[in-house]
């Protein structure tokens, strides 16, 4: 299969895409260093480590590494990308157990997801079947709701999809990289699907929280960017979330 496509987003901010699944991780540039922000879905960490590549730039500069929730697609490569650029690891406590392998299940499930490839149509099932991903990732600090990373990252509480899930606001670029608390299809700002939203009503007000800032691009988990339109399309979607709409089933 084709490596991750490398786009940039706005001055600074890179997409790291991947074919499979459709899912993105992000790299943010500035003078104090490189962000990533969740590590691809490959536990050789393959996926961000190709984009620097891409980038011309050394795994040595990326300074902080930001995961948004547990899931594979997520989070495979955040212990390969720790071990090649020594660079800490943040994110919500909750979360911890999944991503340490503390709630890994062993025995015929342990196995099974073992053998799925981590790309491909069968790595949700993957994530589920082993309830963490492959390779154990420790956090250098767990997050909490409010504090600022390297100063230019604010952290958001976006439970919903996962207990810990969190989003990051990078306040200089007015970009929102909402993980899988957000979907974006076509231009537009959608609901994440019913079936892999764990708490539809946390996830809902996690949205509202997500939206109350200044945006002009959303990064999300899955699909593509919304780079245009950004504030019209927040406001757009923030009336739908104050109308209480219904959940539609996929998002």
């Amino acid at each position: 299969m084709a490596g991750p496509k490398t786009f940039q987003v706005t001055d600074g901010v890179y997409c790291v895409m991947r074919r499979s699944y459709f899912t993105n991780s992000y790299l943010v540039i500035s003078p104090a260093g490189i962000v990533a922000i969740d590590a691809g879905m490959k536990s050789v960490g393959g996926d961000v480590l190709a984009a620097l590549h891409d980038l011309g730039r050394s795994p040595t500069e990326v300074k902080a590494i930001l995961v948004t929730h547990w899931h594979n697609d997520h989070a495979a490569g955040a212990a390969e990308l720790a071990e090649a650029t020594h660079a800490p690891v943040y994110y919500h406590s909750i979360e911890a157990p999944h991503l340490t392998r503390v709630k890994a299940f062993a025995g015929i499930r342990g196995a099974i997801s073992s053998l799925v490839p981590e790309t491909g149509p069968m790595v949700l099932l993957k994530g589920l079947l082993g309830n963490a991903p492959q390779r154990a990732v420790q956090a250098t600090h767990f997050v909490v709701d409010g504090e600022r990373i390297l100063s230019d990252f604010e952290v958001i509480e976006t439970p919903g999809h996962t207990g810990g899930h969190v989003s990051y606001y990078h306040a200089p670029s007015k970009t929102l990289f909402a993980g899988d608390a957000l979907a974006v299809i076509d231009g537009r700002l959608r609901f994440m699907a019913r079936p892999v939203t764990e708490d539809l009503e946390k996830a809902r007000t996690s949205m509202k929280q997500c939206l109350a800032r200044d945006i002009q691009f959303v990064c999300p988990g899955h699909r593509e960017p919304l780079m245009t339109n950004g504030p019209d399309e927040c406001e757009r979607f923030r009336k739908l979330l104050d109308s209480n709409a219904a959940w539609p089933l996929f998002g």
